[in-house]
C-alpha cells in the first residue's frame, strides 16, 4: 500500500471531525509529561493533533520522524483531563497508529513480544518459570549489578532491570472459582484476572477476594480468562484488541453479577470503553456497564471499617488510566481515609505519568525513565513510608524507581494496603 493512499485513508470522517475539536489553547501542554521534559512542540497533544491533522489532508507523509512523535507520546490521557473541548485524544491516537501499521519498517521486539505473550496464559506461565529460574540462579542479579548488564541488549535492558520478583504461580484457573461472601450477603460480583496481574500479583486478586468476601459478596472468578486487548490496542492493533476484549465480555456475560471488578486500571479502562469499537456487539456492551474499578465499588458501598492502626505515611499516585480515563480521584482516596494511622501526604504531580504507560518503558526506555526519574524526585521528598497505586504496570515502575534509587519503602496496591489493615482482625486472617 503506497504511502499517499495511507495517508488518505488514516482516519475517516467522524475521526477528522475529532480532529477540528482541538481549539489550540495549550491548556494540554503542562499535563504532557513529554512536553514538560523536552519542550518541543511536536511532542505536545497540540503539536501531535497538528501532525495527525496534516496526515489526515496529506500535507504530510508518514515519514520515520512522524512516527517517532508519536511513538513518544505515552497515551497517558492527561491531555484529555486538561483539554476544554474535550478531544477524545486517546481514540485518536489509537485509530493513527492502526493507520500506520502498513506504513512502519519495522517494530520493537519487545513489542511484538508482549503483545503475543499476554494472549495466552500457557505461554506466559512458561515465560513466568524461565524467570523465576533466571532470578533463583542469581543471573538476573549479575545482569542488573554488574558489568554484565551491558551484555543485555539494550532493547531489552530496562526491562530486565525492572523485573519484579515472579511468582510460583498466578491466580487465576482454567476452571470457574466461587468464594462465598463472609457475615450476611449483599451480592454477587465478578473479578477480571486479565495476564500480567494473575501472572505478577496473585496476591493483589487474593487481597481483593478477601476484601469483597469480607465486606459480603460472593465473588466469581470466570476460568478461562484472558488479555483485555489494552496493550493491543495502544500500539494499533485495534482489530486484536477488538477481538479480546469481545472475548472476555463474552465471558463475563454468562454470568449473573452486579458487578465485574477490575483492579487494574489500564485493563477497566479498555473494557469499559468498549463501545469504541466499530464491530462492539450488543451483549459485549450491556456488560462493559457492569465494569467497576475496585476503589469505585468499594467507594460505593457501606464499606466495613477496618479497626487496626497501621500508622503509616503514604503518598498515592494516580494511575493515568484511573484517573484520565476513568475518571476516577477521590475514590481511592476516601478508601485510604477510612483506614486507622494512615495519614495520606501530600505528593506533587501525582496526576502525571510515572513513565510505565504499558509497553512504553520497554520501547521508550530512555523517556520513561526521564519521566520515572521526575516522579521519585517527588515520591522521595514527601517523606513517605509507602507509595500507592491501582495498576501493575505502575507497581512496576515505581518498584524499580524505589531500587534504583536506594530508597526503603513499600509500592503496594491500594487492596493490599486495605487488606493489611483488615488482616490484623483475627477472623479476617483466618480467611
Amino acid at each position: 500500500m503506497s504511502v499517499q493512499k495511507e495517508k488518505q485513508t488514516v482516519f475517516d470522517s467522524k475521526s477528522k471531525d475529532l480532529l477540528q475539536e482541538c481549539i489550540h489553547c495549550g491548556f494540554c501542554l503542562p499535563a504532557c509529561p513529554t512536553y514538560t521534559l523536552n519542550g518541543n512542540e511536536a511532542d505536545s497533544p497540540r503539536g501531535r493533533l497538528y501532525l495527525m491533522d496534516a496526515l489526515s489532508h496529506g500535507r504530510l507523509d508518514a515519514s520515520e520522524s512522524l512516527h517517532r512523535h508519536l511513538d513518544l507520546c505515552l497515551v497517558c490521557r492527561a491531555c484529555e483531563t486538561a483539554c476544554p473541548s474535550g478531544v477524545e485524544f486517546g481514540s485518536l491516537m489509537e485509530v493513527v497508529k492502526e493507520g500506520l501499521l502498513p506504513t512502519r519498517e519495522k517494530r520493537h521486539p519487545a513489542l511484538t513480544f508482549l503483545e503475543t505473550s499476554v494472549t495466552s496464559h500457557e505461554r506466559l506461565s512458561g515465560l513466568m518459570k524461565v524467570g523465576r529460574l533466571y532470578q533463583k540462579t542469581g543471573l538476573h542479579w549479575l545482569t542488573t549489578h554488574t558489568f554484565l548488564r551491558h551484555l543485555v541488549p539494550a532493547a531489552m535492558r530496562s526491562g530486565n532491570e525492572s523485573l519484579p520478583t515472579i511468582p510460583k504461580k498466578r491466580f487465576g484457573k482454567d476452571k470457574t472459582q466461587l468464594f462465598s461472601a463472609r457475615n450476611e450477603k449483599r451480592g454477587t460480583v465478578a473479578l477480571f484476572t486479565g495476564c500480567v496481574m494473575d501472572h505478577l500479583f496473585p496476591h493483589v486478586h487474593e487481597a481483593t477476594v478477601r476484601i469483597l468476601t469480607w465486606n459480603g459478596f460472593d465473588v466469581i472468578v470466570p476460568g478461562k480468562q484472558s488479555c483485555c486487548g489494552a496493550l493491543h490496542a495502544h500500539s494499533g492493533d485495534i482489530a486484536t484488541a477488538d477481538r479480546l476484549s469481545n472475548e472476555q465480555l463474552q465471558l463475563f456475560g454468562e454470568f449473573e453479577t452486579d458487578s465485574i471488578i477490575v483492579n487494574s486500571a489500564g485493563c477497566g479502562a479498555q473494557l469499559k470503553e468498549y463501545d469504541r469499537f466499530a464491530s462492539a456487539d450488543d451483549e459485549a456492551l450491556e456488560t462493559a456497564t457492569k465494569v467497576r474499578d475496585l476503589t469505585e465499588f468499594l467507594a460505593s458501598i457501606e464499606l466495613r471499617p477496618p479497626e487496626a492502626n497501621l500508622e503509616m505515611q503514604i503518598v498515592y499516585d494516580d494511575p493515568c488510566h484511573l484517573l484520565h480515563a476513568q475518571g476516577i480521584s477521590t475514590e481511592p482516596r476516601e478508601i485510604i481515609s477510612r483506614i486507622p494511622g494512615v495519614t495520606l501526604l501530600s505528593l506533587p504531580e501525582s496526576d502525571q505519568c510515572c513513565g510505565s504507560a504499558g509497553s512504553y518503558s520497554l520501547t521508550e526506555s530512555k523517556m520513561s525513565k526521564a519521566i520515572l526519574d521526575r516522579k521519585m524526585e517527588h515520591i522521595s521528598a514527601a517523606g513517605a513510608d509507602a507509595i500507592i497505586t491501582a495498576n501493575p504496570g505502575c507497581q512496576i515502575q515505581l518498584a524499580w524507581g524505589v531500587r534504583g534509587n536506594g530508597l526503603n519503602f513499600e509500592v503496594l496496591h491500594i487492596a493490599e494496603l486495605l487488606d493489611k489493615s483488615y488482616r490484623l482482625n483475627p477472623d479476617y486472617a483466618a480467611l
